[in-house]
């Protein structure tokens, strides 16, 4: 996809309007053709001899090889497991900005946004802007720490104008913004009807004897971005976690390469970031690949190195304040109850995986042996997330012991026809 899912062209005359930096990617795409081999709707399904990469189109299979990769597989939302969160018209924020691109459709008629971080200011902001009800947005970090986010941001001042127009639209449109508060659960039957919420201290968790109660038929939660990492595993690049950066990540240095010399880790698949960031870190591991492939002098690395280094610590330090912010604290994990379903694809309940963490299950395979935690589509991109900051919680041990999910191929669903059909061999 062109552009990401933040720089998304629409598809849809109903949509939020074209932002100058994805049209400007898709242009120079365009502009590049006879040197740029662009597969869309294609998805790697698996690495093998750490060296062979293996995609598809859902039709047939493909194996590629290169001898410089760049890696740049995005992230993922972060929603921790509380009660109602299955019910249809929950959905992430980032879902239904996806869904406002692509069809111009909003998710429900009166929308709550709820969790931390940035792009719920923004999702709520363009679906106000079309004339959507968005009824309230929760924002679980206390109004102090958004007020002074510009000093902290100063080096980035055109990201803070950025946000300052969000909170701009919401005010003219009259959406409630509520600060140091948390969606504790949602109701409804057969789908959504309403949420209840409650205030939160300095570490999240909430304070259920003050809870307050409104309708909603749709509710569009985030709590940030992950890294998805299952690439990086799978090619064996050395990991590390940070929560401050979303959670695992590859290890990478100065020109972005990771612990495999010829593979380079870029965007918010090596550590949340933001778009801009990702847009500079792309050009910089680009022009580190050419290098190493002798079509980049060093001079012009070191001078490219250089431009992007200054303006990559200006955008990280934009980075570094909103996570600050909007990191994942301990009082989240507080939201489950014992019927909560922390393992959507098995329909494995809290109390189910809490005894199986109690029985031993303090790691990724002996959890998943145990309860069948993570066997589902998903392969545990959705629920290990939330389990393991469990597991470290329950035993008081470091999120880096309790280590990141497993990862072996196939990492995506692949047909049988398209693994049995071979389209091409490319090296």
């Amino acid at each position: 996809m062109p552009g990401g899912q933040i720089h998304r062209a629409p598809r849809s005359p109903n949509a939020p309007g074209p932002d100058p930096d994805g049209e400007r990617i898709r242009r120079d795409l365009v502009a590049n053709r006879n040197l740029i081999d662009v597969r869309t709707n294609t998805s790697v399904w698996g690495v093998f001899d750490r060296k062979r990469v293996c995609v598809s189109d859902g039709d047939a299979s493909t194996i590629l090889t290169a001898k410089q990769i760049i890696l740049a597989p995005g992230a993922q939302e972060y929603v921790p497991p509380f009660p109602g969160w299955t019910l249809p018209g929950v959905m992430t924020a980032g879902g239904a900005q996806a869904l406002l691109k692509m069809t111009g459709v909003a998710p429900g008629r009166r929308i709550v946004l709820a969790g931390s971080g940035p792009l719920l200011l923004a999702v709520a902001a363009q679906m106000a802007k079309l004339g959507h009800q968005v009824v309230s947005v929760f924002q679980a970090a206390s109004r102090r720490s958004w007020m002074m986010l510009p000093l902290r941001a100063w080096q980035a001042p055109q990201k803070t104008l950025e946000g300052m127009k969000y909170f701009g639209t919401l005010k003219r449109t009259g959406v409630k913004m509520r600060y140091g508060r948390m969606v504790v659960s949602a109701h409804g039957d057969q789908r959504l009807t309403g949420i209840s919420h409650a205030p939160v201290d300095a570490s999240w968790r909430p304070d259920l004897s003050r809870t307050e109660t409104i309708n909603a038929d749709a509710l569009c939660i985030s709590y940030g971005l992950m890294p998805r990492t299952d690439l990086f595993q799978i090619f064996g690049c050395k990991m590390r976690f940070c929560e401050m950066r979303g959670g695992w990540h590859p290890e990478r240095d100065d020109q972005l390469r990771t612990s495999r010399r010829d593979v380079f880790a870029v965007g918010d698949g090596a550590g949340v970031s933001g778009a801009s960031a990702a847009i500079l870190e792309g050009k910089l591991a680009g022009n580190a690949a050419a290098h190493a492939l002798g079509a980049c002098s060093d001079a012009c690395l070191e001078g490219v190195s250089r431009r992007l280094g200054r303006a990559l610590r200006r955008v990280h330090t934009f980075g570094a304040a909103i996570n600050q912010i909007s990191y994942p604290r301990a009082g989240l994990l507080d939201l489950v109850t014992d019927d909560t379903i922390v393992c959507r694809c098995e329909e494995l309940m809290w109390k189910e995986v809490r005894t199986g963490i109690e029985q031993g299950g303090t790691d990724f395979r002996t959890l998943k042996s145990a309860t069948r935690l993570g066997m589902g589509p998903c392969q545990a991109k959705f629920c290990w997330p939330s389990a393991s900051r469990q597991i470290a919680r329950l035993t008081e041990r470091a999120m880096k012991e309790v280590g990141p999910i497993s990862v072996r191929n196939p990492i995506r669903p692949i047909s049988l026809g398209a693994l049995a059909k071979k389209a091409a061999v490319s090296g």
